[in-house]
Parts: C-alpha cells; sequence; structure tokens
C-alpha cells in the first residue's frame, strides 16, 4: 500500500520543487504581486497534499531505528547524491531567506526567498518518498566485507564483526 501512495506523491513532490525554484527565480527581479499570489495559492496548499503522506511513511521507515538515526533511517533509499541534494537545497532555502537581511535591504511584505522554504518540504518529502520505494532493495543488498546480510545502518557485522562492505551510492537489488 505504502509504494501504490508514494509514486504520485513523489510525482507531486517533485513538481512542488520546480515550481519552487522558477517562483524564487522569477520573484527575484519581479516585484510583481502575481507571483506571490500563484505561490500562495497553488504552491503552499500543495505542502499539506504531499506532507500528510510524507510523515505518515516517515514512521514506517523509521520504526525499529533510533531517534538519532532517523534521517539516516528515513533517507536510506536514496542515492548518496540525492541526499546531498537534499541538504543543498536547505541551505539554499536559508541563504535566499536570510540574505536580504544581511545586505541590510528591507523587503516589503516578505523577502523573495520566502518562497524558496516550500522547496524544503517537497524535496524532503520527494526524497522519502524514493526511499519509500527503494528502501527494500537497498536494506536486502547491504553484506559485510565476509559477505553476510547485515541491518540497514549498521556499520560492523552481526555475525561476524567485520566491516560493512562500502556502498556503491546507489540502492542495488539483493
Amino acid at each position: 500500500m505504502a509504494k501504490v501512495v508514494a509514486f504520485p506523491i513523489m510525482v507531486l513532490a517533485g513538481l512542488g520543487v520546480v515550481a519552487s525554484f522558477l517562483l524564487s527565480a522569477f520573484s527575484l527581479g519581479a516585484t510583481n504581486p502575481g507571483i506571490q499570489k500563484i505561490a500562495f495559492r497553488l504552491l503552499f496548499p500543495g505542502l499539506f497534499v504531499v506532507w500528510l503522506p510524507t510523515v505518515l511513511l516517515v514512521n514506517t521507515l523509521t520504526r525499529d531505528f533510533r531517534q538519532q538515526d532517523l534521517w539516516k533511517a528515513a533517507l536510506r533509499g536514496c542515492p548518496s547524491w540525492m541526499r546531498t541534494a537534499l541538504w543543498v537545497i536547505v541551505g539554499l532555502a536559508f541563504v535566499t531567506f536570510f540574505a536580504p537581511f544581511l545586505w541590510g535591504s528591507r523587503p516589503e511584505k516578505f523577502p523573495a526567498g520566502f518562497l524558496f522554504f516550500p522547496a524544503i518540504f517537497y524535496s524532503v518529502s520527494f526524497c522519502v518518498m524514493y526511499s519509500v520505494l527503494h528502501a527494500g532493495k537497498f536494506d536486502a543488498s547491504r553484506r559485510c566485507l565476509n559477505g553476510h546480510g547485515i541491518s540497514p545502518l549498521a556499520k560492523f557485522c552481526e555475525e561476524c564483526g567485520a566491516p560493512a562492505a562500502p556502498d556503491s551510492g546507489t540502492p542495488t537489488p539483493g
């Protein structure tokens, strides 16, 4: 059931990321209130559509893991480049939001970078849904250097104590 929900939500979240980027880019040089209206009418309500399933499916992905490993567990089905891109988007959102204040300019209603904040939520949703679709393959492919199967976040084999084999960065079928 989770995989049936994950794909359409992932597509919507991907569209939300693209829309966030486009609206942010268009709003940086424009004072057109129409862009802000589009953002509030489409982009922000869309967050609720993708975020509720994301929260519910994060709970299923992280159920058997410690709280401190939440993000590792939730994103374990994502390739390393996708996890890196997620953290870059989070950083960009904060930079674009706070940059006008650091440069001394005062935005009229809210900074243009505010339109980039939905990209964080859409990106997290996209990555979690991708992980839902691929975490099973990743979990099955985890091995130690001696070839024993190990748990998804283990650094050492529970059977022989050997270190975990290095990940290729992309989930592979087991």
